[in-house]
């Protein structure tokens, strides 16, 4: 997790030291200088910020094809190149980038980061290499550089490239720096996602192999079958097969499970005073269903729809590193919630000063998931932010929030659909429609 290590190394170093007390909400005025390569802190991300990218090494072939290729994606991003590191620092000097891409295979590459330390902390940095090379990675760990393929297309570059600009737009505000620099247990990948993720990948993958990886994590397979045979997901009999189980639902869905139930088992044995996971987890299949739904009604897309789905699935996970890194300050914020009848942001902002939903975006960036996923974990409680209009995961994710908190079992104190946001996104008469997806009545 690089990218986040960095951040959060950032953070600690700006940040007081670790208190009983809710760090304070962030000031208004006297507002710091903004680095090179950052937005104003607070700022929503912008897919049509200008950018200015130095390539350091690579194939020329390769390179004319991404440079061409972006050009055609992002006709407002500058291209530089640099043969060697040599040349790299002397070309940085020279003129204005926030966007280093380096070729993994350079012998020097680890004396350009140290290099350009300074410069590089406020900039985003990927690296072209063989991403599942374990010692590579382990080389490259603790640079803040992302691993992206040594063959990577302009769409990866471009998709990567945007999501560690969110994250660092995401972890602009003091309120947020102060929160990272106070977590001190974040959830790992889950290895079983990782080995399920390789094994669809390969040319003969298959999804037996897949059942045979899954029964042989007792805890997640039976996790996994208890979501399955649900009443979310309507089945007519039950399934007690995970093979069986992967072909139901299929490897995108599988794969989100994967990830939400290896986040719970991290945080299992977490103790924070007047939270429960249990309920977390409910509302998160919930979501992650009416989320599908509403994708799949919509567009009549399935990729979108997985998408979906996983985007619901996660959008709580935040709640989780909350409520297992700062029990106190998250048993406060429960205590303040129900006292005062609000929402769970609206007490978080109250005594954080941020929210789950950005926390949660910000380490499931470090994961690889895909920018539209995190933008609708980022901000299912404020779509508005966004400047995409037109439905996307995060209408249908926000949507689906709000469905789910409307049925018995939400909480007392609900958050309410954007309105505003429909309306100017053209979805304004979407609602009932959307409910109707999820098999609700209709509301006036």
């Amino acid at each position: 997790m690089g990218l986040f290590d960095s951040l959060k190394k950032t953070a600690v170093s700006k940040a007081p030291p670790a208190a009983t007390a809710p760090p304070e909400p962030p000031e208004a005025k006297n507002p710091a200088p903004v680095p090179r390569g950052q937005p104003a802190p607070g700022s929503a991300p912008s897919p049509s910020r200008p950018r200015h990218l130095l390539f350091v090494g690579g194939d020329e072939l390769w390179l004319g094809q991404i440079e061409r290729d972006l050009a055609d994606l992002q006709a407002n991003w500058k291209c530089a190149r640099a043969a060697d590191c040599a040349k790299a620092v002397e070309t940085w000097a020279a003129d204005s980038f926030d966007t280093l891409i380096l070729d993994g295979k350079l012998a020097d590459g680890a004396k350009l980061f140290q290099a350009l330390e300074k410069e590089l902390a406020h900039c985003i940095c990927l690296v072209c290499c063989q991403t599942m090379d374990r010692a590579t990675a382990a080389a490259w760990k603790g640079t803040g550089a992302t691993l992206v393929p040594a063959d990577a297309d302009a769409a990866t570059l471009q998709s990567n490239i945007r999501r560690s600009a969110c994250v660092r737009d995401w972890l602009g505000s003091d309120a947020i720096r102060k929160l990272v620099s106070q977590i001190r247990k974040l959830p790992a990948q889950p290895k079983l996602h990782t080995e399920v993720t390789n094994e669809l990948r390969s040319e003969n993958g298959s999804m037996d192999v897949v059942g045979r990886l899954i029964s042989h994590e007792p805890v997640m397979s039976a996790k996994i079958l208890q979501v399955v045979n649900s009443a979310f997901f309507g089945l007519t009999r039950e399934i007690s097969d995970p093979t069986e189980c992967v072909m139901v639902l299929g490897a995108e869905r599988i794969k989100a499970l994967i990830l939400l139930a290896g986040v719970f088992s991290q945080y299992a044995a977490a103790k924070c005073p007047g939270f429960a996971p249990e309920p977390v987890w409910g509302h998160s299949i919930q979501v992650g269903a009416f989320a599908r739904a509403i994708a799949l009604g919509e567009t009549k897309n399935a990729r979108t729809a997985e998408a979906a789905f996983t985007a619901g699935l996660l959008h709580d996970i935040g709640k989780l590193i909350l409520a297992g890194n700062l029990p106190e300050m998250y048993d406060t914020v429960q205590k303040l919630k129900v006292s005062k009848n609000i929402t769970a942001r609206e007490a978080e902002m109250e005594i954080l000063g941020a929210s789950h939903a950005e926390l949660g975006a910000c380490l499931l960036a470090t994961w690889g998931l895909p920018l539209p996923i995190l933008e609708a974990i980022a901000w299912h409680h404020e779509p508005s932010r966004s400047e995409e209009k037109g439905f996307s995961l995060l209408a249908a994710v926000h949507a689906a929030n709000i469905f789910a908190q409307e049925s018995p079992a939400g909480e007392a104190a609900r958050d309410t659909v954007d309105i505003m946001y429909l309306m100017q996104s053209g979805l304004g008469d979407c609602r009932n429609r959307w409910r109707e997806f999820c098999g609700l009545e209709p509301q006036a």
